[in-house]
């Protein structure tokens, strides 16, 4: 089962903008596209307020619908040693508010 953590809205820049949900924080998120300087770097830059970096995504294609969705990698204090790992992707239709990805998070167990 997968949990809905966020909402985000996609920007004509390629950017996100968007609020992390859980039972105890809400954090104003912005993803930004960055340019690539190895093969494993991220796609993009995950950012909290005034340009604090909290995390990365890196884009992954689907074998089967070929959508593009984006890995999320989120660490803050508040998360202990542990990383959020979350996958932002594209709703059908935007919403009437403009949102148009959702953040999903899966637990698994370790």
């Amino acid at each position: 089962m997968e949990i809905t953590l966020g909402t985000f809205t996609k920007l004509d820049d390629g950017s996100f903008t968007g609020t992390l949900k859980t039972l105890n924080i809400t954090a104003a998120l912005t993803i930004v596209p960055t340019e690539k300087v190895s093969e494993h770097a991220p796609d993009h830059r995950v950012y909290a307020g005034q340009r604090t970096e909290v995390g990365a995504a890196w884009s992954q294609v689907a074998k089967s619908s070929g959508e593009t969705t984006l890995n999320l990698k989120i660490g803050a204090p508040e998360f202990g040693p542990n990383w959020v790992r979350a996958r932002l992707v594209k709703l059908e239709r935007p919403t009437d508010e403009g949102i148009t990805h959702i953040a999903l998070w899966e637990p698994r167990d370790r």
